[in-house]
Order: C-alpha cells, then structure tokens, then sequence
C-alpha cells in the first residue's frame, strides 16, 4: 500500500523596507522621511514551509523548521557618487495573516544621488535569514540567497549580488530567491519555492569502471560536466567537477582500490519538460589513478537523463542508486580492481551491484533491492514470470504482471470525468502537459511534486507526495481553500491496470486542520509509480 498525501505550499514573502532621500541642486540632503523625496523598496524572500531536504554544498545552510526571526542584509547603494556607501543591518521579521515581512528600520534610509531622474543604484550583496537574533551566537542561518558566481547560482533565476534602481517617492518591491538545504549523505532532495514556482534540487550519483585493453575492469577516477539542455540554450550547472579526493583511494587492510559514488544536485525540469525528454547531459572524463590503472587515453562518456530516469533512482527505502558509467569499449560487466569477471565466482559482483553473484538472484543485471514477489528465487528484473502465475510477463494482461490471479485484467473500471472547475481552479501535479493530459508522471515516495493551476506554473498550490508505510489517501489543504473534485489515477508499471481513486462535490470541513480527504487507497504500489491527478480546488470564501 503507499500513502499520498497532498501538502498546499504556504509561500512566505518577507519584505524589507528601505528608504532613500535626493539630494537637492544646492547640494542639501532632503532627510525627511514625510517626503515626497523618500523611497521605499521592499525586497522580498521566497520561502516555504516544505524546503527541507537536499544536497549541502559550500555555504548553504542546513535546512530548519524554525521559524524565521531575523534577516541580516549587506547591501551597497550610489556606487560611484560622493553618496555612495555601504549598509549591514539585521532586520526582525513579522508576519501577518500567514505573511512574512521585515520590521521598518532607520538605517535602511538610502539617499538618492541622482537629482536629475531622483534615482539611486542599489546592490544586494548578502540576503541571510535568521531563525534568532544573529548578534546572538545561537541563532541559525535557516535560509540563504545564492551568490551568482557559487555552485548553486545556476538555479536561481536572480543570483547575488543583484543591482537595482530605486526611485525617490516611490515604493518598489524586489523579490530574493534563497535556497535551504539538509545534508542527509545519499538520501537528498529539495523543494525552493521562488515566486510560487518550485524550483526542485533532487541528488543524482555517479559510479564508473574503467576497462584497459585486455578487458580488466577497474574502479574509475573521473571528473564531470554537468549542462541543462532544456530550454532554448544550454545552461552549465558544473564545471569539470573533479572526483572528491576524500571519496577514493586504496584500503590497505582489504588490498582494494575503491571509490565512492559521486553526488551532485540538478534541478526538475523548469522549461516545462515532459518526464521523458532529456534534459541534464553528465560528460564524464576519465582520469588518471596511479597505482590502480596504467595511464588512459583521454575518453569521454555523455549520459543524458530524463526526469522519470532521475526519479526512478529513488529506491523505495528513500536512498539513491548511482548511475554506473563503463570507460569501456563494450558493455561486459566487471568486477573492479583489475580483474576479469567470472560469473561462477560466488564472491565477484559481475552486475556491479554491491551484491556478490553468490548471493544475487540475478547475477547479471543490477538489482540492489533483490526484489522476488513469487519467491521463486530469481530476481523480478530478470524473471520471465513474476508473479509465478505460469503466464509469461509479456502475455499478461495489462496490469496484471505482477498479480498471481491468472483471471486478472480480464475487465477494468474507467475512472469518471472531472466535473467543470467552474468558478474554482483547476490543478494539476508539476510536470504535467495540460496539452496531453494522457501522460503519466512517475513519482516516488521520498520526491514530492507540486500542484500547479492547469499550465501556470507561477501559482503552486502545493505539493503531492507517496509514502509506503501506509494504505490511505490524505489530502489536506491551507485555510483559504478546500477541496471540491479530484481524480486520482495510479499505475504500477505503464501498461498495466489503472488504479482510480475518485470523489467529488466535496464540502469544506468545519475544522481548518482537518484533512480534506481520508480514504483507503486499494492497490499494492512500490517504489516508482506512475500518476495522472488532476482536482479543482476552491476558496473558502466563495462558500
């Protein structure tokens, strides 16, 4: 069984109010804040409650359930003026029916230099927020605005430093993207909400052998390129990132040469991919490792992957498995360290699955999960019969490849239309082609997706999600919706029988806090499924 539950995004916008004052033609600083001559620019921070997992890189902080308190800004204002100058100050945060804001401070007053247009140039350079004071030393960095130049620019439309005109007399509001990360090793993901778009970080690994011209099989020292080829032009996310010199070596107590899987974040797709175009391209180079492998020839591997391809490296436990990339020319298997593999050697691993082939109930192909629903002793990625029913996998009914009934799939129940939206919002899980609405989405437990109005994906709605510890249907809204229709269809394996999961006409609950849906899911689901969902959500104060 797997729970879904459906989370609505609660966006939080903290705006900082700054002030600036011109200077007048006899050179006089107008300082009164009740002039017409004052500015006010409110910069705004994009935050959700549901940031909470991803890779930690460089400075980003750890992710935090805290409340945010403070934000500590570093800014520079009329570069190049006899105005010019530099402003670090820490802000409180208040917030007001479920928005954040920046408390008015006095010395955000930014005078404007340029008498002519009444304008002044102003450069954030550092955006952090607080979950205390941060002149006291336990208070926490629980989100933090990227630098352009870092690791993680790349995945915010508007890096730092991020330079600005204000204009005296009037108000301005700028919107600063930060991202918040957890470090959890391997098992990694994220959600940033910048703008009411979630901006999705999911972790992908890497693991390599190299091949010499005899055919041995080496563990591999390698660096990686990693480019966003979506969209209308690439887009570099790393460059030449070499092999962590922490992450491999050689174990003197086991005589092996050995290498760590090398993790990174990407993004979801965010020019609108659909879950089986290629977007991220790995070029992996190989390197030289001296001790393991004689110098190489300079070769060079590109992996392209698919947003179903990234999820479905999500094992159903929450931890990754790697992408294994062969410097070989050919495709036979290896069992590192310089050594032919020999598939009667109990205690190689041919299939490279950390499982040696004494133990793996399919030595050939990589299966770390050992999945076996008849128990018949042969692995279900490379058992003919699944579920031992004496139908071979590929005469079976849609469906019904995994259900031992050999009756199964002999009828199945369409799932009803979705009733008009009407004066309600139409939504529908991220990634979904509101042109094609027949393509599935694949979704793992551990990756929730968010919800998004028909192909705006400027207003998230919130976020569905699977857990496989449990049998029900949970969706809950925020305070200002509920919802009215759903339709939920769940696939296994594409191809197979469609589980349906319907209701409609659905009322508000009295009780705010209380789930909008609580229903059984039928259906036995795991690790990647497939899903088609689609609702119309309504405010509460149409009712």
């Amino acid at each position: 069984m797997i729970l879904l539950r459906k989370y609505l995004a609660i966006v939080a916008v903290f705006s900082l109010f700054f002030t600036s004052c011109t200077k007048d033609e006899e050179g006089t600083l107008i300082n009164d804040p009740g002039s017409e001559s004052f500015a006010e620019l409110s910069l705004g921070a994009n935050l959700n409650d549901f940031v909470n997992r991803a890779a930690v890189k460089q400075s980003i902080p750890d992710c935090s359930s805290d409340a945010p308190a403070y934000a500590h800004i570093e800014l520079t204002h009329n570069a190049g003026t006899d105005l010019e100058g530099v402003i670090n100050v820490n802000v409180p945060i208040l917030s007001e029916d479920g928005s954040f804001f920046t408390d008015y401070d006095e010395d955000l007053k930014i005078p404007v230099a340029n008498a002519d247009d009444k304008t002044a140039t102003v450069s954030v350079t550092t955006f952090l927020v607080y979950d205390g004071d941060p002149d006291d030393a336990g208070s926490t960095v629980i989100w933090a605005a990227p630098a352009t130049t870092s690791e993680y620019g790349a995945f915010v439309n508007q890096g730092l430093p991020y330079n600005f005109p204000i204009r005296a007399g009037s108000k301005k509001y700028v919107d600063i993207e930060v991202l918040c990360f957890d470090d959890r090793e391997v098992n990694l993901y994220g959600y940033q909400f910048f703008d009411l778009v979630p901006e999705v970080l999911h972790e992908v690994c890497i693991f390599a052998n190299y091949c010499d011209d005899d055919g041995r099989h080496y563990t591999a020292n390698y660096s990686l390129e990693v480019i966003y080829i979506g969209g209308d032009e690439d887009k570099t996310l790393y460059t030449s990132m070499d092999l962590p010199e922490d992450s491999y070596g050689f174990d003197e107590d086991t005589g092996d040469y050995y290498a760590d899987p090398f993790c990174f974040a990407v993004p979801a797709p965010m020019f609108d991919e659909t879950s089986t175009t290629e977007y991220i391209r790995i070029i992996a180079t190989l390197s030289n490792w001296e001790g393991n492998y004689p110098t190489p020839a300079e070769e060079e591997i590109v992996l392209n992957l698919t947003w179903s391809q990234i999820m479905e490296s999500v094992r159903e436990d929450g931890t990754i498995d790697y992408f294994h990339i062969l410097f070989c020319d050919d495709d036979d298997p290896g069992n590192g360290n310089g050594e032919e593999c020999d598939p009667q050697d109990p205690a190689a691993d041919c299939d490279n699955d950390t499982i040696p082939n004494g133990q793996d109930n399919c030595p050939a192909t990589p299966n770390t999960d050992q999945a076996d629903l008849d128990e018949d002793g042969i692995g279900d990625v490379c058992d003919s019969d699944i579920d031992g029913d004496d139908i071979l996998n590929e005469n079976e009914n849609p469906g019904c490849v995994r259900d031992p009934d050999p009756t199964c799939g002999d009828s199945v129940a369409e799932c009803p239309t979705l009733p008009s939206a009407g004066d309600c919002e139409r939504v529908y899980v991220a990634g979904t082609d509101v042109t094609d609405l027949t393509e599935w989405i694949a979704i793992t437990d551990s990756e929730p997706l968010p919800i998004f109005i028909g192909n705006n994906t400027t207003v998230a709605l919130g976020l569905i999600s699977f857990d496989a510890d449990g049998d029900m249907l949970l969706i809950n809204t925020n305070t200002s919706f509920y919802l009215k229709d759903y339709r939920l269809e769940i696939v296994d394996e594409l191809g197979d029988a469609i589980t349906c999961v319907y209701e409609d006409d659905l009322t508000a609950p009295e009780d705010t806090n209380e789930a909008d849906v609580d229903v059984e899911v039928a259906g036995d689901f795991s690790g990647t499924v497939y899903v088609r969902f689609s609702a119309n959500v309504c405010s509460r104060s149409d009712t």
